[in-house]
């Protein structure tokens, strides 16, 4: 799981040539997003903190970058279409080749941006998680 927590992380991850470019496209777009509706002296990271799942990561290395689970109700019945899961997610968008993920935690706004590569070799519960619940454009 790459996980970035400050402005430093992010410039260095979007600057990285051997990352995914959509990737480093995603992470500069947010961030210049976030910085372009606040205070120029407030630090990225403590608007949002960004996560990129990598292959090998799932539903427990996602819970550990964010803090809390993000499938409650989805794992543990693998009843994908069940009306009773209620996503943690502000939003959800497809980008092609990357599903990206807001959560937003407090009343000033912070919160987690959780990119996962729809590709194969990752984990499918995430990719399924993802699918069944985006909302089309």
């Amino acid at each position: 799981m790459l996980s970035l927590t400050n402005r430093a992380a992010v410039e260095a991850a979007i600057n990285d040539a051997t990352r995914d470019p959509a990737l480093r496209d995603l992470l500069a777009l947010r961030a210049r997003h976030l910085e372009d509706d606040t205070e120029p002296d407030v630090e990225l990271g403590d608007l949002a903190h960004f996560h990129a799942v990598e292959p090998g990561d799932g539903m427990k290395e996602v819970k550990e970058a964010l803090g809390f689970a993000v499938d409650i109700n989805f794992v543990d019945e693998r009843r994908f279409g069940d009306p009773d899961f209620v996503p943690s997610w502000e939003w959800i968008e497809h980008h092609g080749e990357w599903f990206e993920l807001a959560f937003v935690l407090s009343d000033s706004g912070f919160g987690h941006v959780l990119f996962i590569p729809d590709q194969q070799g990752i984990d499918q519960c995430l990719l399924d998680l993802c699918r069944s619940h985006l909302t089309p454009a």
